[in-house]
């Protein structure tokens, strides 16, 4: 099997499983019935951290992550204060996100903020999650995922370095 496929097969598997595991014990502590979901979210953001070549792209991944989930998130907020799902009113207020980021230049955010907010909508309408308390742990768990995607891209490429050299 090729060197990089092993890499990335033992990088995925660290992810999901370190990224799963914080995710859900995290939102465990705060509110059980949605645990799966934060671990969940947190391995879905820990992949989309690693999936750059090198680590410091993976960083600049992880910043553009955790912003779009704030914006999604508060976004997210606001509109579980104000409605009850439509799917008119959700797809307006994804819209309007995404016009914010666009205007204040955050426009490599939106794709991410749409995807936050349309996690905390659904999971909020399908449970009885305060949804203040819905968006904080989807916005932490995002911060879980990358932490872990980084952290687990880091040490494989310190790895593989060393690997190399003492071939």
């Amino acid at each position: 099997m090729e060197r990089m496929a092993v890499r990335s097969t033992l990088r995925y598997s660290c992810i999901a499983f370190i990224a799963y595991m914080s995710g859900y014990i995290f939102s465990r502590l705060s509110y059980e019935p949605t645990a799966m979901i934060g671990g969940l979210w947190a391995v879905i953001s820990g992949l989309i951290v690693s999936e750059p070549a090198t680590v410091q792209e993976s960083i600049s991944t992880a910043k553009t992550r955790i912003i779009g989930s704030a914006i999604g998130s508060v976004f997210a907020a606001i509109y579980l204060l104000l409605f009850t799902f439509n799917a008119i009113t959700y797809a307006l207020f994804i819209g309007a996100a995404s016009l914010l980021c666009y205007q204040i230049n955050c426009g490599q955010h939106v794709k991410l903020a749409a995807i936050t907010i349309s996690v905390v909508i659904i999971v909020s309408t399908v449970s009885d999650i305060n949804p203040l308390l819905n968006a904080t742990l989807r916005l932490f768990e995002s911060c879980i995922g990358v932490g872990t995607g980084v952290l687990v891209s880091y040490l494989l490429d310190q790895c593989y370095k060393v690997d190399k050299k003492q071939n």
